[in-house]
């Protein structure tokens, strides 16, 4: 695994996360989200150094439902390819 990616629906979603993820110690980076992810609203954010299952658990912990889809980044044939994991 290089990374996990969560992509959401909304701008609002991915900044909430963003802050209730930062107040709980896991660094993430808000980035665009990569062109094949298409049901996204082109905001995701970048997590590395989190397993997928302590990430999953986090998210599912958060107050406020926020709609979202959690990928794990990894290196394939002709570059970085992406698996969903929620």
């Amino acid at each position: 695994m290089i990374y996990s990616l969560i992509i959401f629906r909304s701008r609002n979603d991915a900044l909430e996360m963003r802050s209730y993820l930062s107040t709980r110690g896991v660094p993430c980076a808000v980035v665009n989200a990569p062109r094949g992810l298409m049901q996204s609203c082109g905001l995701a954010l970048k997590i590395q150094g989190v397993s997928s299952s302590n990430l999953v658990g986090l998210i599912k912990s958060c107050p406020t439902k926020v709609r979202c889809s959690i990928y794990q980044a990894y290196m394939g044939q002709g570059g970085i390819r992406y698996s969903l994991i929620l």
